[in-house]
């Protein structure tokens, strides 16, 4: 991912809006192309600018408003990330040891990755180092329509001296057609082994001029405390085909 987002302007767009808002506005010279609602009570918005060459950016949004600015570029590489739990930012340090590489992972059906970030946060300021891979599990599964492989993923992320100070493994959905990953079902490890699991599914595929397009209101899984205001209905949720396993 050799693009770069202006993420910095996207977070003031983003960040003006209320958390009530129903409707995402990404920065100008963006358009919005796909809308997720996942469980978890979870909810991205994926777009695309004039100045991308291949890659997405994603505002992903929770109960109390936006979450995170993710950028990505055209081989999946992470570039730009700005979380707004902690007010930190991370950005690729290029060149990458061995990026995440979507083409390698669909020809070869295994696709290593290795890559330092520069993190920032309130009394922080270091370099990470995130060490993984995803596998072509040889599996389908079917979720709002849509025809997903689903991934074996591992991660680790390093401090500078090397020790892991986070690993989780799972699956991830990945739809050839779009060329997206969505997330699944995955255990994050604490210091012991002991795993504690998570499954930011994807529920609903929202496409443009569908119903609920562009929502910032996350649907599913979500209690009226978490969201802080009477959330929408709902929907039933769709017969789903799903195997149990981050985002890559």
């Amino acid at each position: 991912m050799n693009h770069r987002i202006a993420v910095t302007l996207a977070a003031a767009t983003l960040l003006a809006m209320p958390a009530q808002a129903r409707v995402f506005t990404p920065p100008e010279g963006c358009e919005v192309f796909l809308t997720v609602q996942s469980k978890q009570c979870s909810v991205s918005n994926l777009y695309r600018c004039d100045t991308d060459t291949g890659g997405f950016a994603e505002a992903m949004f929770d109960g109390e408003g936006m979450s995170a600015v993710v950028t990505y570029g055209a081989g999946y590489q992470w570039q730009d990330s700005l979380y707004m739990w902690d007010n930190s930012r991370e950005r690729l340090v290029e060149p990458a040891e061995d990026p995440i590489d979507l083409p390698t992972l669909t020809d070869e059906g295994i696709d290593t990755f290795r890559f330092t970030m520069h993190r920032t946060a309130p009394g922080e300021d270091r370099e990470i180092t995130i060490v993984g891979a995803d596998m072509l599990s040889g599996e389908t599964t079917v979720i709002d329509g849509m025809t997903l492989d689903i991934v074996q993923t591992q991660l680790q992320i390093l401090t500078e001296d090397g020790t892991v100070e986070y690993q989780s493994r799972g699956v991830q959905y990945l739809n050839r057609e779009l060329g997206l990953f969505f997330l699944g079902p995955e255990e994050v490890l604490d210091d012991t082994g002991e795993a504690t699991p998570y499954d930011n599914s994807p529920v609903d595929f929202i496409h443009p001029g569908e119903p609920g397009f562009a929502q910032t209101l996350p649907l599913y899984e979500c209690d009226q405390q978490k969201a802080g205001f009477t959330p929408a209905p709902a929907a039933p949720t769709p017969g789903l085909e799903e195997t149990d396993h981050d985002q890559i």
